[in-house]
């Protein structure tokens, strides 16, 4: 698949038996239940979710689950509608709990530190963590980067940008010689220059035929997504 994640303000929803998932806007549905006023903010591979929960629910992979109910959800330490700490394979951000082997958390961060409480140990973009776990930031659009001194180049971009002269840019903006598609959302850049993005989805869900193989098309326009390996069951 020519991607195999949300594209930027959507969030990747999985199915009861973790095999499965499916794109929805983020801050809707099953992200914003029980989710407090105003605070889907918290910002996860590019999209946003719940970063404080209403009483006795904490955010764990950007959904509120009760604090309640068993001694303790999956990965997280419950506080007051926060995790204070992660555990297992689960890292700490934002007030919630992310795991490292499923999205939205493994495009932030892909280890934790034995006995950290959820320190991030090893960055998703290739940076160091901070002594607080926390993974510094590349520039805007940018899943991977490289820092020399006080310039960051980018290697790889987030879905909804592509990569020019060490930067990413936005599918629908022009950068010198190469053209942007208005409305596109996951694209590719030019294999020579100049020219013309290939648009791999639209917000209208239209897609460039085109400058794509029969096999790649279908798998885009249908709303499950089968991801192999990066999906994980839900407890």
């Amino acid at each position: 698949l020519p991607f195999a994640r949300a594209v930027p303000g959507y969030s990747l929803l999985y199915s009861p038996d973790g095999l499965a998932g499916t794109c929805i806007p983020e801050c809707t549905g099953a992200f914003a239940a029980n989710c407090e006023t105003g605070q889907c903010t918290a910002v996860v591979g590019g999209s946003k979710y719940c970063s404080k929960c209403n009483k006795g629910y904490v955010p764990v992979d950007g959904v509120c689950v009760s604090a309640t109910k068993r001694a303790q959800p999956t990965g997280c330490t419950p506080g007051d509608g926060v995790c204070t700490a992660c555990t297992g394979d689960y890292f700490l951000l934002s007030g919630g709990c992310y795991n490292t082997k499923t999205l939205p958390g493994k495009a932030v961060c892909t280890g934790v530190a034995a006995s950290s409480n959820g320190k991030c140990d090893t960055c998703a973009n290739g940076l160091k963590a901070d002594s607080s776990g926390v993974c510094p930031s590349c520039p805007e659009g940018c899943e991977k980067c490289a820092t020399s001194g006080n310039t960051q180049t980018c290697s790889a971009c987030l879905p909804g940008y592509y990569l020019s002269n060490n930067n990413c840019v936005k599918c629908d903006v022009n950068d010198g010689q190469i053209t942007g598609i208005s409305g596109c959302v996951s694209c590719a850049p030019p294999s020579n220059s100049p020219g013309t993005v290939t648009c791999y989805l639209a917000k209208s869900g239209s897609t460039n035929k085109s400058s794509l193989s029969g096999g790649a098309i279908a798998g885009i326009v249908i709303a499950v997504i089968v991801v192999v390996g990066g999906l994980r069951r839900k407890g």
